[in-house]
């Protein structure tokens, strides 16, 4: 028997056992690294275009996912997502751990982790993997008839709940094999700690990658820029320059990375290895300066299977998948299809973002008195949306093309 999983914003998965320690860092300096090598590989698939996506969000659902995995899927899975030094309650008690940490970390800051499971009527589940779903990702199981048109709606309608809207569909149909939708909402809404006035927003040139476009060496489209000017940390160096900008009470922030070079992002992406990509947030200091910044508003969407088949996970995808803590034998399940939709919109007052993970299984210091740094925000840039006491990577984006 074939079995469907869609998890938006995550995953999950049976023991049972009882969880010797927390290890929530471990949890997210792996969960970072793993959203850095999805996102270089969707980066050098998609030159040139604007990625956005949520790295907590697919590391959740593929987690989700991999706690009813056994044998060499779960090796493989865990390589993947980089927690093969994890047990696997350690995973899920982490997740825990670290939701219940997010969704408190400011209470000026909205930020919303959802989950629920959708099971086909008249087929059964490990009780280990429910009771851990239930546990670890309140997730409670809710039978459906998956043969009636209305199934999808209300599986959809769940979606834009939990994601105020902004995500209104990840299930299209459901064919006779599928048999269970794991679904993840993350909605994040902040408002800046210091807002940008409008009256300062004006239409500026914002310069469009040359690279591959030899004959049209100067790119550039006019795009509403906010400015800003006061106190903020901030980092120079030869190859780029860094800002924070944090919302309510600082310790969430939206960090944007600016290469010295115009066509610089790629190189950018590509220098930054999962490895070293909390170094990429370290050493930004209080600054005086001028922050220009183009608002913008994104939705994307891609299917992950390639990008995880190349990150190690293929046997995850394949009949010999063992997905044996999941579902009861005779029923086998391996994994189909993983999509991802992300939404973000940024503007003078803040910052609204979510995500949706669907997986398809088959059967400060004082300011120093220094010069002013100016950051002009007006070519390509990389993004991230992070929970400073964490450590968390809520969302990370390149932006080619601040769009509205």
């Amino acid at each position: 028997m074939n079995l469907l999983l869609i998890a938006v914003l995550f995953g999950s998965a049976a023991s049972g056992a009882q969880p010797a320690t927390v290890r929530t860092t471990e949890l997210v300096e792996a969960d970072n690294k793993f959203g850095l090598a999805v996102f270089d590989q969707i980066t050098a698939a998609r030159p040139n275009e604007n990625v956005f996506i949520s790295p907590l969000s697919i590391a959740i659902a593929l987690q989700m996912t991999a706690h009813g995995s056994a044998g060499s899927t779960w090796n493989a899975m865990a390589g993947a997502m980089r927690v093969s030094g994890l047990s696997r309650s350690e995973v899920a008690a982490g997740n825990h751990e670290l939701r219940t940490e997010l969704v408190n970390a400011d209470k000026s800051v909205r930020l919303d982790i959802a989950n629920s499971l959708w099971l086909r009527q008249g087929v059964k589940l490990q009780k280990p993997f429910v009771t851990d779903c239930d546990k670890y990702y309140t997730a409670s199981v809710t039978p459906l008839d998956f043969s009636r048109p209305d199934a999808i709606v209300t599986i959809n309608d769940w979606v834009a709940k939990n994601t105020n809207g902004r995500i209104k569909q990840i299930v299209s149909e459901l064919t006779p094999e599928e048999i269970l939708v794991l679904v993840n909402a993350v909605y994040f809404k902040g408002s800046w700690t210091r807002k940008f006035d409008p009256k300062l927003t004006s239409p500026r040139d914002f310069y469009l990658s040359t690279l591959g476009k030899k004959f049209d060496p100067v790119r550039k489209v006019q795009r509403q820029m906010m400015n800003r000017e006061g106190g903020f940390r901030y980092k120079a160096d030869d190859a780029l320059q860094a800002v924070a900008l944090p919302y309510g009470d600082g310790r969430l922030n939206l960090y944007a990375f600016l290469p010295r070079d115009r066509d610089g992002l790629g190189k950018l992406i590509d220098a930054t290895k999962p490895d070293d990509f909390a170094g990429l947030f370290a050493g930004l200091e209080e600054r005086k300066g001028t922050v220009v910044l183009p608002r913008f508003k994104i939705e994307f969407e891609q299917n992950l299977v390639k990008t995880l088949e190349a990150l190690g996970m293929g046997v995850a995808f394949t009949p010999g998948a063992d997905f044996s803590r999941m579902v009861v034998p005779p029923a086998t399940a391996a994994i189909s299809d993983v999509l991802h939709k992300t939404f973000v919109e940024v503007n003078e007052e803040g910052t609204e973002a979510a995500a949706v993970t669907g997986v398809k299984m088959m059967a400060t210091a004082m300011p120093r008195e220094e010069e002013k740094f100016s950051f002009v925000c007006d070519h390509p840039f990389l993004c991230a949306i992070r929970d400073d006491v964490t450590g968390s990577v809520l969302f990370l984006g390149a932006i080619y093309d601040p769009k509205q």
